[in-house]
């Protein structure tokens, strides 16, 4: 049985975006909610983006990049921090949190097709 989750999480870690596909479908039956399933899909999403990204970059270059990703994260939420702050908004931890979560998503969905596209192609060059 462990076996059997071991290698679901470990395809999940792999293509992150059936982690999207599913926790969408699921949530979607559930609540009969787009929106809500959409968002709750990519909040899982990321987390799996995170993983995903820090075993390509060991795969690629044989070392982990984690500590960027840190940064990363914590360079939005200095970044909606700010941008809340001087624009008066309501300043809630739970809300910057949540757009820098979000943006997070968007960037790290670039950064996974790149370092797909860069490993394919290095692999193919190596050969």
């Amino acid at each position: 049985m462990s076996s059997v989750l071991g290698a679901v999480i470990a395809t999940f870690i792999t293509v992150p975006y059936l982690v999207f596909f599913v926790v969408r479908k699921s949530i979607f039956k559930v609540t009969k909610k787009k929106r809500k399933a959409f968002k709750v899909s990519t909040d899982v999403t990321t987390f799996f983006l995170f993983l995903s990204i820090e075993r390509m970059t060991v795969e690629i270059w044989g070392q982990s990049y984690y500590w960027v990703l840190i940064l990363l994260f914590l360079s939005g939420c200095v970044m909606f921090t700010l941008f809340i702050w001087k624009n008066d908004l309501d300043l809630s931890l739970g809300k910057i949190i949540r757009l820098n979560w979000r943006l997070q998503f968007l960037i790290l969905t670039f950064v996974y097709f790149s370092l797909m596209t860069y490993g394919i192609i290095d692999r193919i060059l190596e050969a």
